[in-house]
């Protein structure tokens, strides 16, 4: 009887040893969003995400291709990206070197995703592009404006967020490991982009939907 309780004790300081990293992992997270929300309200920098929407807005008026390019987690929220995008009528592309994509144009717009802006594959890919033609607009979104991908930007957003670049000490550095808080900030960044885009163009929940695709 008294091992049972031990155990039970045991099992009750683990699961609320659980419980408070995962709400501690949440906390920091969501500051992170706040802090990207203070940093990009302000004037010298709203300016870039203005620039941003009209770009877009552009492109989706005026029929230009999307080529988006990103590596690992960061591919996957360009991903999610895209599909809002296709949402609203654009036709888009995710730039790889596994698969087949239409050459990029003058009339395209390119935008990239790197917390480090030095993720090799998307360097070396992003000179064999622009080497190859300068599309209409590139956008760059990183941590690190001076880095090469960010430099290479015509349009650079700048989001907060640690990256595998930044080396971070302490207890905390586990619960939001490598790219996780610039992840989420740039997640959240497109969505909110989107969102904007949407009531600029006019268009409701119902008219998004009816470009989704069926699932079962």
């Amino acid at each position: 009887m008294v091992e049972k309780t031990n155990m039970e004790q045991n099992q009750i300081e683990v699961n609320g040893k659980a419980k408070e990293n995962l709400f501690r992992a949440m906390e920091l997270m969501m500051k992170n969003l706040e802090a990207n929300r203070i940093h990009l309200q302000k004037d010298k920098y709203f300016q870039y995400t203005q620039k941003f929407i009209e770009l877009v807005y552009d492109g989706l008026i005026n029929k230009r291709k999307f080529f988006l390019l990103a590596s690992g987690r960061s591919a996957f929220i360009l991903q999610a990206f895209s599909t809002r995008l296709v949402h609203l009528g654009a036709s888009v592309y995710i730039v790889t070197n596994l698969a087949s994509i239409p050459a990029l144009s003058d009339k395209d717009i390119l935008i990239i995703l790197s917390g480090s802006g030095t993720t090799e594959i998307v360097v070396s890919l992003l000179k064999n592009y622009v080497n190859t033609v300068k599309p209409y607009g590139i956008v760059s979104i990183t941590s690190h404006p001076e880095s090469i991908i960010g430099r290479m930007g015509d349009l650079t957003i700048k989001l907060k967020g640690r990256t595998k670049r930044d080396k971070v000490r302490g207890e905390d550095a586990i619960l939001t490991p490598e790219g996780t808080n610039f992840e989420i900030a740039a997640f959240v960044y497109l969505d909110s982009i989107i969102a904007e885009l949407a009531v600029k163009m006019g268009m409701t929940n119902e008219d998004l939907l009816k470009k989704h695709a069926e699932s079962i």
